[in-house]
Protein backbone atom coordinates (compact mmCIF):
# COMPACT_ATOMS: atom_id res chain seq x y z
CA UNK A 1 0.00 0.00 0.00
CA UNK A 2 3.20 2.38 1.12
CA UNK A 3 4.81 1.58 -2.19
CA UNK A 4 1.73 2.06 -4.17
CA UNK A 5 1.27 5.52 -2.65
CA UNK A 6 5.00 6.53 -3.07
CA UNK A 7 4.92 5.74 -6.54
CA UNK A 8 1.82 7.76 -7.46
CA UNK A 9 3.10 11.08 -5.39
CA UNK A 10 6.36 10.94 -7.73
CA UNK A 11 4.49 10.62 -10.38
CA UNK A 12 2.07 13.23 -9.66
CA UNK A 13 2.92 16.83 -11.51
CA UNK A 14 4.42 19.13 -9.33
CA UNK A 15 2.50 22.62 -10.29
CA UNK A 16 5.48 25.08 -9.14
CA UNK A 17 8.41 23.34 -11.26
CA UNK A 18 7.67 25.95 -14.05
CA UNK A 19 7.53 28.66 -11.28
CA UNK A 20 11.05 27.49 -10.26
CA UNK A 21 12.42 27.31 -13.63
CA UNK A 22 11.24 30.76 -14.24
CA UNK A 23 12.79 32.10 -11.06
CA UNK A 24 15.79 30.31 -11.94
CA UNK A 25 15.89 31.50 -15.28
CA UNK A 26 15.65 35.28 -13.96
CA UNK A 27 17.78 35.28 -11.49
CA UNK A 28 20.11 34.22 -13.64
CA UNK A 29 19.54 37.28 -15.56
CA UNK A 30 19.05 39.44 -12.96
CA UNK A 31 22.90 38.53 -11.58
CA UNK A 32 24.62 38.57 -14.56
CA UNK A 33 23.11 42.48 -14.70
CA UNK A 34 24.33 42.98 -11.07
CA UNK A 35 28.00 42.02 -12.18
CA UNK A 36 27.82 44.45 -15.05
CA UNK A 37 27.00 47.50 -12.71
CA UNK A 38 29.10 46.08 -10.23
CA UNK A 39 32.10 45.95 -12.29
CA UNK A 40 31.66 48.94 -14.04
CA UNK A 41 31.33 50.67 -10.56
CA UNK A 42 34.75 48.92 -9.57
CA UNK A 43 36.26 50.49 -13.18
CA UNK A 44 34.83 53.96 -12.49
CA UNK A 45 36.30 54.09 -9.07
CA UNK A 46 39.62 53.11 -10.09
CA UNK A 47 40.62 54.25 -12.94
CA UNK A 48 38.15 57.69 -12.98
CA UNK A 49 37.48 57.40 -16.61
CA UNK A 50 34.18 59.30 -17.76
CA UNK A 51 33.76 56.26 -19.98
CA UNK A 52 33.16 53.91 -17.00
CA UNK A 53 30.83 55.95 -15.49
CA UNK A 54 29.22 56.45 -18.75
CA UNK A 55 29.24 52.21 -19.40
CA UNK A 56 27.99 51.91 -15.31
CA UNK A 57 25.13 54.03 -16.55
CA UNK A 58 24.10 52.27 -19.65
CA UNK A 59 24.41 48.87 -17.74
CA UNK A 60 21.59 50.41 -15.20
CA UNK A 61 19.32 51.31 -18.10
CA UNK A 62 19.70 47.84 -19.43
CA UNK A 63 18.55 46.64 -16.14
CA UNK A 64 15.93 49.24 -15.79
CA UNK A 65 14.67 48.04 -19.57
CA UNK A 66 14.94 44.50 -18.27
CA UNK A 67 12.86 44.93 -15.30
CA UNK A 68 10.36 47.13 -17.16
CA UNK A 69 9.89 44.24 -19.59
CA UNK A 70 9.73 41.64 -16.66
CA UNK A 71 7.01 43.98 -14.90
CA UNK A 72 4.27 41.53 -15.25
CA UNK A 73 5.76 38.45 -14.26
CA UNK A 74 7.25 40.01 -11.24
CA UNK A 75 3.86 41.53 -9.98
CA UNK A 76 2.25 37.53 -10.87
CA UNK A 77 4.87 36.45 -8.70
CA UNK A 78 4.31 38.30 -5.76
CA UNK A 79 0.80 37.41 -6.00
CA UNK A 80 2.02 33.77 -6.60
CA UNK A 81 3.79 34.61 -3.33
CA UNK A 82 0.89 35.70 -0.85
CA UNK A 83 -0.97 32.36 -2.32
CA UNK A 84 1.91 30.16 -1.32
CA UNK A 85 2.66 32.10 2.01
CA UNK A 86 -1.30 30.99 3.05
CA UNK A 87 -0.95 27.57 1.69
CA UNK A 88 2.16 26.91 3.25
CA UNK A 89 0.88 28.52 6.99
CA UNK A 90 -2.70 25.97 6.14
CA UNK A 91 0.04 23.16 5.68
CA UNK A 92 2.25 23.62 9.06
CA UNK A 93 -1.26 24.19 10.89
CA UNK A 94 -2.49 20.50 8.99
CA UNK A 95 0.81 19.09 10.27
CA UNK A 96 0.24 20.40 13.56
CA UNK A 97 -2.26 18.77 13.75
CA UNK A 98 -1.80 15.31 12.30
CA UNK A 99 1.12 15.52 14.76
CA UNK A 100 -0.97 15.97 17.86
CA UNK A 101 -3.34 12.94 16.45
CA UNK A 102 -0.20 10.47 16.03
CA UNK A 103 0.63 11.60 20.08
CA UNK A 104 -2.31 10.86 21.23
CA UNK A 105 -2.61 7.75 18.59
CA UNK A 106 0.48 5.81 19.82
CA UNK A 107 -1.08 5.92 23.40
CA UNK A 108 -3.23 4.01 22.35
CA UNK A 109 -2.82 -0.06 21.92
CA UNK A 110 -4.36 -1.82 18.81
CA UNK A 111 -3.83 1.29 16.43
CA UNK A 112 -0.43 0.13 14.72
CA UNK A 113 -2.23 0.76 10.96
CA UNK A 114 -3.34 4.18 12.26
CA UNK A 115 -0.39 5.48 13.17
CA UNK A 116 1.13 4.15 10.72
CA UNK A 117 -0.97 6.16 8.08
CA UNK A 118 -0.62 9.21 10.21
CA UNK A 119 2.91 9.17 9.82
CA UNK A 120 3.00 8.96 6.35
CA UNK A 121 0.64 11.94 5.83
CA UNK A 122 3.11 14.08 8.32
CA UNK A 123 6.04 13.09 5.90
CA UNK A 124 4.08 14.14 2.75
CA UNK A 125 3.17 17.20 4.64
CA UNK A 126 6.61 18.16 5.73
CA UNK A 127 8.03 17.53 2.00
CA UNK A 128 5.11 19.71 0.60
CA UNK A 129 5.81 22.13 2.99
CA UNK A 130 9.93 22.23 2.15
CA UNK A 131 9.47 22.08 -1.31
CA UNK A 132 6.68 25.16 -1.08
CA UNK A 133 9.17 27.31 0.75
CA UNK A 134 12.21 26.47 -1.46
CA UNK A 135 10.13 28.57 -4.23
CA UNK A 136 8.80 31.19 -1.73
CA UNK A 137 12.33 31.28 -0.91
CA UNK A 138 13.36 31.89 -4.62
CA UNK A 139 10.39 34.41 -4.80
CA UNK A 140 11.99 36.36 -1.68
CA UNK A 141 15.51 36.10 -3.29
CA UNK A 142 14.25 37.53 -6.76
CA UNK A 143 12.31 40.30 -5.02
CA UNK A 144 15.14 41.37 -2.75
CA UNK A 145 17.38 41.49 -5.66
CA UNK A 146 15.39 43.64 -7.70
CA UNK A 147 13.89 45.98 -5.05
CA UNK A 148 17.30 48.03 -4.95
CA UNK A 149 16.79 48.82 -8.69
CA UNK A 150 13.34 49.67 -8.58
CA UNK A 151 13.54 51.59 -5.68
CA UNK A 152 16.52 53.26 -6.06
CA UNK A 153 15.75 54.52 -9.84
CA UNK A 154 15.39 58.17 -10.34
CA UNK A 155 11.36 58.32 -11.64
CA UNK A 156 11.61 57.71 -15.36
CA UNK A 157 14.73 56.11 -15.55
CA UNK A 158 15.53 54.74 -18.98
CA UNK A 159 12.29 56.32 -20.74
CA UNK A 160 13.91 59.94 -20.44
CA UNK A 161 16.64 59.34 -23.01
CA UNK A 162 16.06 56.74 -25.69
CA UNK A 163 19.08 53.90 -25.24
CA UNK A 164 20.26 54.84 -28.78
CA UNK A 165 20.84 58.65 -27.27
CA UNK A 166 22.88 56.95 -24.50
CA UNK A 167 24.83 54.69 -26.66
CA UNK A 168 25.64 57.64 -29.16
CA UNK A 169 26.90 59.87 -26.30
CA UNK A 170 29.25 57.30 -25.63
CA UNK A 171 33.07 57.55 -26.34
CA UNK A 172 33.89 54.92 -29.31
CA UNK A 173 36.60 53.72 -27.74
CA UNK A 174 34.30 51.21 -25.38
CA UNK A 175 32.74 49.35 -28.23
CA UNK A 176 34.72 47.09 -30.30
CA UNK A 177 36.73 47.78 -33.29
CA UNK A 178 34.15 47.76 -35.83
CA UNK A 179 34.84 48.67 -39.10
CA UNK A 180 32.69 52.16 -40.02
CA UNK A 181 30.67 51.24 -43.34
CA UNK A 182 30.93 55.66 -44.13
CA UNK A 183 35.02 54.90 -44.15
CA UNK A 184 37.57 53.10 -46.45
CA UNK A 185 39.65 50.05 -44.76
CA UNK A 186 42.67 49.69 -46.01
CA UNK A 187 42.09 45.93 -47.14
CA UNK A 188 39.45 47.19 -49.08
CA UNK A 189 40.16 49.84 -51.41
CA UNK A 190 36.98 52.11 -52.78
CA UNK A 191 35.83 51.24 -56.64
CA UNK A 192 36.59 53.98 -58.80
CA UNK A 193 32.94 54.51 -60.90
CA UNK A 194 34.91 54.35 -64.29
CA UNK A 195 35.63 51.09 -65.44
CA UNK A 196 38.41 50.37 -67.72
Amino acid sequence: MQIRELLMRENMFDESYNIRELLDDIIERVALREKLILTGKQFSEKKREERFTLATKQFENLMADFLRLYQPVLDRLRNYREGLNKEIQNLKSGLATTNGMLEVTRGIEGLAPKIQQLEAQGQELETTIKEKSKTLEKIDELLNRVRPFLTGMPPGMGTSQPLSDVLGNMPKDLYLDLPDPGKETPSQPRKSGARG
